[in-house]
This record gives structure tokens, C-alpha cells and sequence, in this order.
């Protein structure tokens, strides 16, 4: 970080703070699959709860749903009872990463400014934030939690603009930490901010395709960041 001086940080919540592969999408994709095996004869749960995982390497959550129905044929109501199995506003019992709550005490002892922008549907993003005790962190009154609807605005860019406009700093002042090299790494460098890319989860094999998705630091643990941040 000598390069410039980073006053702020901005958060993913998905795989960067918890563990949301392992903890709900599986649960998730076996609900769109269920829906979507009614629709499909002779079709195997299983298979399309697969096939949602392997699509899901080039494609989103939700577009993958959407290329199994354009396989498939399925009417657009199918589809959306299938999204809507995916992304239901229930939310099973979640826990936050071992090192989360220790490393954004500490960034906040060492006076970092800290916000977090999620991108979901706003109800089910808001449970998750409650279930895994992040409130002390992040709130939308205090405007240091930012909810991303992708149904309405696809890319995160004026989100996370939102966040820097919240802490009245220049993107260069910014580091903003993910897990998607496609979605806030990209996004955060057409803004001009500094990026650490969190390795884990459904994308940690991902390979950066252009400049953009090259992030400036990557992090095997959240704590890494300790480390990185005066």
C-alpha cells in the first residue's frame, strides 16, 4: 500500500465475510433444480443441481437457472418459480468467517472507515447481515451498508460509487475487497479503486480474463488483510 495511502475499505458480503457456497448456494441450487426437474420429464435433481455449478463458472447465479429453461424450453413462469426458489427470502442459519468480526474490529481500532455493499435481493441481503451479527459494522442508516439489486441495475459500479461518495474520499483512498473477478473487482478498478480479490468460493478459480478483473492483492484469509493495512 505505499503507493498511496488507503483511508476506507469497502466489503462483498458473499464468500468474502462468510461462507456463502458452502452454507447456502447448494442448499439454493437444489431448490431451483427441484422446481425445474417438475418441469423437465425424466429429469434428475441431482443432475441439474450439477449442471447449475458448472454453468455457474461463466455465468450467474441466475442466468445459469436461465440457460437450463432455454435448454429445456421451459415457460417463463417456470423460470421465475425457480429464481424465486433460489433466492427465497428465508435464510437458514449462517455464520460469519472465523477471522470476520476480529478483522473488522481491528481495521476499525486502527480508524479505517469500513462499508459494505451486497448485491441480492435487498430482504434476503438484510437477513444475512442480521444472522451473521455484522449490524455493529454496517448499518443503512449510518450509510456504511449498501444493498445492490442486480434485477434492476446489473453491474455493482453505482453501488460501490454510492460508497465512495459516502466517505467523501477519492477511489484511490478505497480498497475494495471481493471474491468475483467479474463483478466488484472489475467494477471497483473502472472506478479507480484499489482492489484485493478474496480467494474462495465458487469463483476462487477463476482466472482474470481482461486488465480490469486483475486485482491489485489477493488474500487466502480475511485477517490477510491485517497485514496489508497499516
Amino acid at each position: 500500500m505505499a503507493r498511496r495511502r488507503i483511508d476506507a475499505v469497502i466489503f462483498d458480503l458473499d464468500d468474502t465475510l462468510f461462507d456463502c457456497t458452502g452454507q447456502l448456494t447448494e442448499p439454493a441450487r437444489r431448490r431451483a433444480a427441484e422446481t425445474l426437474a417438475a418441469a423437465i420429464p425424466d429429469s434428475d435433481v441431482s443432475a441439474l443441481q450439477r449442471l447449475q455449478a458448472e454453468l455457474a463458472d461463466q455465468l450467474s447465479s441466475a442466468d445459469s437457472i436461465r440457460e437450463i429453461a432455454r435448454r429445456h424450453e421451459l415457460r417463463a413462469d417456470v423460470v421465475e418459480s425457480a429464481l424465486a426458489a433460489y433466492n427465497r427470502d428465508h435464510v437458514e442459519a449462517i455464520a460469519p468467517f472465523q477471522d470476520t468480526r476480529s478483522t473488522l474490529d481491528e481495521l476499525a481500532a486502527r480508524h479505517y472507515r469500513l462499508c459494505l455493499v451486497t448485491t441480492g435481493r435487498p430482504e434476503r441481503q438484510r437477513r444475512k447481515v442480521d444472522l451473521l451479527g455484522l449490524r455493529g459494522h454496517f448499518s443503512e442508516e449510518s450509510g456504511s451498508l449498501i444493498l445492490h439489486d442486480d434485477r434492476k441495475v446489473p453491474e455493482k459500479d453505482e453501488a460501490l460509487h454510492r460508497a465512495a461518495r459516502c466517505f467523501n474520499l477519492s477511489p484511490c483512498r478505497i480498497l475494495s475487497v471481493g471474491d468475483k473477478l467479474n463483478s466488484e473487482i472489475a467494477a471497483s478498478k473502472r472506478l479507480g479503486m484499489r482492489t484485493a480479490r478474496l480467494c474462495f468460493g465458487r469463483q476462487k478459480n477463476q482466472r482474470p480474463r481482461t486488465p480490469e478483473e486483475r486485482p491489485d492483492h489477493e488474500l487466502n484469509r480475511l485477517r490477510d488483510l491485517l497485514e496489508l493495512l497499516p
